[in-house]
């Protein structure tokens, strides 16, 4: 049976760890049956879906961002901006350079 992955978020969409669902128990992947499932189980409210294989930024720390979707990692330092297509942060010497991941 497949698994799915879900982010426990707080109130900021900070990440503060994550499980892993039984497709039995969320309808084969859906969020809002697993949210409930969750809920349910651990008494935490918030919770989001995400894909280990395409959501590289999650990470305990990071930031779930509603607007793009997006997991990222905390920010390395001040000046890096977040590059939502390869979704990683960029250095200012970097952005500087016009050097994006291949």
């Amino acid at each position: 049976m497949a698994l799915y992955h879900f982010a426990k978020l707080d109130d900021n969409n900070l990440v503060l760890g994550g499980l892993v669902v039984d497709g039995a128990d969320c309808n084969n992947g859906d969020e809002a049956t697993g949210v409930t499932f969750l809920k349910n189980l651990t008494g935490w409210s918030k919770w989001k879906k995400y894909n280990p294989d395409v959501d590289r930024g999650f990470e305990i720390g990071g930031i779930y961002d509603e607007a793009s979707g997006d997991f990222k990692p905390q920010q390395p330092s001040e000046g890096h901006v977040w590059n939502s297509e390869y979704k990683l942060w960029i250095s200012p010497e970097d952005q500087a350079a016009g050097n994006l991941p291949e």
